[in-house]
């Protein structure tokens, strides 16, 4: 792909982010990791909302996996997850965790034989982490929303020997993540990782997308086949756990005008 038909195809998937609705920030994450999949030849991909929890002596800095989303669902990946937090919470971390929880705060893109350390390929954390699932080689970008909540998207070559990634395939998705600050945010705001106390679940997500549109209270009852009472209570305990008194102030988050939001401005590098 030449250089410019490569910006031309970032600057549309830009386009096309921003033409997704504030309620539909779970379809427009699906689609920017089907994109710049597209993009640089990848047959996997995830998104990644970490948070910095206060734990002194921790391997990881504090750093702990709060939602996460991939392109394509196994229970291979679910289970090999469930794990590697299990060893996390025992402070035992594979090399490629901490690489990333040392260079959190600023803006990165890395290969994964750029942080990984010599003969890794040798070691257990990669037989189960990568061999094992069938990945030949991935890309990895980390983006500071704030002081204590990360952005991390990730991408793997997977199936028949493949060829590595390039540092052009890193550049691309640099392009495309490096400015969407506006993104990262609404897709942490969307799990509820910037301001709510704990991450969202399932059916909070969804509500939330119904409540940054027009409907009504009665109309996202049907929506959400519940009953209006039941959906009233939810609505209620939502703009408690975002700390905002109803639908304005919720958008307003969406907007980036909340009260303690930083104003839009670019990740450190």
């Amino acid at each position: 792909m030449g250089s410019r038909d490569a910006l031309e195809r970032i600057q549309g998937l830009w386009d096309e982010l921003a033409d997704f609705g504030a309620h539909e920030t779970e379809a427009a994450l699906m689609h920017s990791l089907r994109a710049t999949s597209g993009l640089i030849d990848a047959q996997q991909a995830f998104w990644a909302g970490t948070v910095r929890l206060v734990s002194d002596g921790d391997p990881l800095g504090g750093w702990r996996l709060r939602a996460l989303r991939r392109l394509h669902e196994s229970d291979q990946d679910r289970q090999v997850l469930k794990q590697a937090q299990q060893y996390h919470e025992k402070r035992i971390v594979d090399p490629i965790t901490a690489a990333q929880a040392r260079l959190a705060g600023t803006w990165r893109a890395h290969l994964l034989r750029e942080i990984a350390p010599p003969d890794f390929d040798k070691t257990a954390a990669y037989e189960v982490l990568y061999r094992s699932r069938g990945i030949h080689d991935a890309i990895f970008t980390g983006f500071p929303v704030n002081a204590d909540a990360e952005s991390i998207f990730g991408w793997y070559r997977i199936g028949d020997p493949r060829e590595p990634f390039t540092t052009g395939d890193r550049d691309v998705v640099t392009a495309v993540l490096r400015p969407l600050r506006w993104f990262h945010r609404q897709v942490m705001l969307g799990h509820g990782l910037l301001v709510a106390e704990a991450p969202l679940t399932v059916v909070e997500r969804r509500l939330v997308s119904c409540l940054l549109t027009a409907w009504s209270e009665k109309e996202i009852a049907g929506q959400l086949s519940l009953t209006p009472a039941t959906t009233h209570s939810y609505i209620t305990a939502l703009f408690r756990k975002f700390g905002v008194s109803g639908r304005p102030g919720l958008t307003a988050l969406w907007l980036g005008r909340g009260p303690g939001i930083d104003p839009v401005r670019p990740p450190p590098d």
